[in-house]
């Protein structure tokens, strides 16, 4: 079973402005820490956890998460991934440094947040990679070509919140690098019901079924400004991917070296109380097709 931390109430917290979800900064020894709320009737704690190890799996640097608890309050506890001298700066802030006009407080359906503009950052000789991650074997050369590891990511757990708060580079020591991935609880179709998942997984409406319902998925990022929807998950890594094909290859390649015995290990570490085994089939099912999805592109 996975660990569940329990945060002693009496250490202070900070709480952290950014987001709409209730977090705080602790600090545990001499490590600070965010401890993120999951909201009731929602898996996000479940999918946070689930997802960093899937991150792990794939290759990406990513923020490491585990279940806590602080008081009457469930969530989880991510350890600090910005060095104690270093500060994040957010997508947002970034290419409004670039783009006057970009609506940098805004949050939501920001068709400015585009993957062109994206694409111009992060091929920026200026940007790195994370220092101290190994990238696996093949053409990652630039932050963008990591990026397109997180685009990928996103579209085999069907996360739609990439928003340009959740991505960003860390400034530390006269060095700036993509910030490894984060946030990632709204994926995996976590805030279903049992009694949808059920019907999704067994419906003989094609409508209805999972298999369609993969499908659906949308990112927030857009094709162009303007767009009135953003790019659903899978068609955006396929698009990113076009302009750095060689390592689209390689990330891919990492996907299909995930071993699917060791995703039904994974969830089988998960608690009852946290996922119901309705919930962790539909979860598993979700990656098995979004996997299926992705892989067609993948060059033998």
């Amino acid at each position: 079973m996975f660990p569940i931390r329990t945060i002693d109430t009496s250490i202070p917290e900070l709480l952290e402005q950014l987001g709409t979800k209730k977090k705080s900064w602790v600090r545990i020894g001499k490590d600070r820490y965010l401890f993120k709320v999951g909201r009731p009737g929602t898996g996000e704690n479940w999918a946070e956890v689930i997802a960093a190890r899937l991150a792990s799996m794939l290759g990406i640097p990513h923020a490491d998460y585990d279940l806590a608890i602080r008081g009457d309050e469930k969530g989880v506890l991510s350890p600090l991934i910005v060095p104690e001298d270093g500060r994040l700066i957010a997508g947002n802030e970034l290419l409004a440094k670039i783009h006057s006009d970009y609506p940098v407080h805004e949050v939501r359906q920001v068709s400015d947040h585009t993957l062109g503009r994206i694409h111009g950052l992060l091929t920026h000789p200026d940007i790195q990679c994370p220092p101290d991650w190994p990238p696996p074997a093949g053409s990652i050369m630039t932050a963008y070509d990591l990026f397109l590891g997180y685009l990928l990511f996103d579209a085999w757990i069907a996360n739609q919140d990439r928003h340009h708060e959740n991505w960003g580079v860390i400034q530390h020591r006269g060095c700036i690098y993509l910030s490894p991935s984060f946030d990632h609880a709204a994926s995996m179709g976590q805030n279903e019901t049992d009694e949808n998942r059920q019907e999704r997984l067994t419906a003989r409406d094609q409508g209805r079924h999972i298999s369609t319902y993969v499908t659906r998925a949308r990112s927030a990022i857009y094709e162009r400004q303007g767009s009135a929807k953003p790019l659903k998950t899978v068609e955006l890594f396929e698009k990113a991917g076009s302009k750095s094909p060689a390592a689209a290859q390689v990330w891919l390649r990492q996907l299909a070296m995930v071993d699917t015995q060791d995703i039904a290990t994974l969830f089988e570490q998960l608690q009852e109380s946290e996922a119901s085994q309705f919930t962790k089939t539909f979860a598993m099912r979700l990656l098995d097709l979004n996997r299926d999805r992705l892989l067609k592109s993948l060059t033998p």
